[in-house]
């Protein structure tokens, strides 16, 4: 199964080797990669993925990839120094930890295990060297709040689904009335 992202750089990979013979020369794949908006290679995606919808789950189908390829992407947060490569990183340690503990990739093991090295990381007790386990978790955490309750123009929080959960109405205009006396205003 090709998903739209995959066809879209296919097409554009095929239009641009017909203009520019060169491009599938070195470098090709970073150029395609930047302007498709790949942030992750795709075994930390996977783990990231993975570690999203054990954080928060639904946050997955909700759009978690495609939100954090829209902001990883933007100016100012393609520049930020602790975004993606805190990100990056922490997906490479849930891998290597998981390996090391249950012989499989982080998003091979089972759910309980999976709970159990992203509690290690929550506590901080993995420690790599320039690397801070709670500060990755806290970072997840947040992204994956951001993704599931954001406006759906920014890739998360596909058909409202986050919203729906917290009850809350997206309405562009809420006209001002004038309430009946003693009736709290709102």
């Amino acid at each position: 199964m090709i998903t739209r992202r995959q066809m879209i750089l296919g097409l554009l990979s095929a239009a641009g080797t017909g203009f520019y013979p060169g491009l599938l020369k070195a470098g090709a794949n970073t150029l395609l990669g930047a302007m498709s908006g790949w942030v992750f290679e795709p075994d930390r995606l996977r783990a990231l993925l993975a570690a999203a919808d054990r954080v928060l789950p639904g946050v997955v189908a909700a759009g978690f990839e495609d939100y954090i390829n829209y902001w990883l992407i933007k100016e100012p947060f393609n520049r930020a120094a602790d975004w993606k490569p805190l990100l990056n990183i922490g997906a490479v340690h849930l891998d290597r930890v998981a390996r090391k503990r249950h012989k499989r990739a982080f998003a091979d093991c089972k759910s309980e295990q999976q709970d159990e090295l992203l509690s290690s990381f929550q506590l901080g007790e993995i420690s790599a060297r320039h690397f801070s386990s709670n500060a990755f978790f806290q970072r997840l955490a947040m992204v994956c709040a951001e993704s599931f309750l954001s406006d759906p123009k920014y890739g998360g929080n596909r058909a409202q689904v986050g919203w729906h959960l917290i009850g809350h109405h997206a309405c562009w205009w809420a006209p001002r009335r004038k309430l009946p006396a003693g009736l709290p205003a709102y």
